[in-house]
């Protein structure tokens, strides 16, 4: 019925500005505060599940969800993070002078090695659809990547492949689809008032 999806909190290559796509990356003591402030947001939400990309990234988002919960965690590979090929563990700034292109050549080559638009976007789309059927029921939390949830976001929206949701999903925002009717439905996106100070 409900899919919650989690950004991961920020992690050290966020900090430090590099391409992370499928490297082992842990969180920041920031990322990890605000993996905890999810969790504490997430408590009261009847969750039965919560799954996770393998990079440890999301790993420790979710295992910080899960556990008010008592959960275990299980993991998906199709929910890791665009693959950059040779632009991983590069600083953004270091890609851009090495390929120089713009924002819609990714996943078209350009990097050497890179994953591909079609190819991530039927990964992630089969482990939506797989958690989407296990779950119609009930509600599961998905802690993933930024690129992951954005290529969700365009299946959902009917946009086509190689094409990306125009936004930015901020560490550790939800965004929850319903999935009980015959298409999906976005109910809110990159919520992250859970991270805010307040007023």
């Amino acid at each position: 019925m409900t899919l919650i999806f989690v950004r991961h909190g920020e992690s050290e290559g966020n900090a430090a500005r590099t391409v992370q796509g499928w490297l082992d990356v842990v969180l920041t003591s920031h990322g990890r505060a605000q993996a905890e402030s999810s969790a504490r947001r997430l408590a009261s939400e009847p969750v039965v599940a919560v799954c996770s990309s393998p990079l440890v990234r999301a790993l420790e988002t979710a295992r910080a969800i899960a556990a008010p919960h008592g959960l275990p965690v299980a993991t998906f590979d199709g929910l890791r993070e665009y693959g950059y090929g040779e632009a991983q563990g590069l600083r953004w700034e270091a890609v851009h002078a090495r390929w120089p292109h713009d924002a819609e050549e990714w996943g078209v080559g350009h990097i050497p090695g890179e994953e591909g638009s079609a190819t991530f976007r039927a990964r992630v789309v089969a482990a939506f659809d797989l958690l989407a059927q296990r779950h119609r029921t009930d509600t599961a939390v998905i802690a993933s990547h930024g690129g992951a949830i954005n290529q969700l976001l365009a299946h959902v929206l009917g946009l086509p492949v190689g094409e990306r949701a125009q936004l930015t999903v901020a560490n550790c925002a939800i965004t929850v689809i319903e999935t009980s009717g015959r298409q999906p439905v976005i109910v809110s996106l990159n919520d992250d008032r859970h991270l805010r100070a307040p007023d």
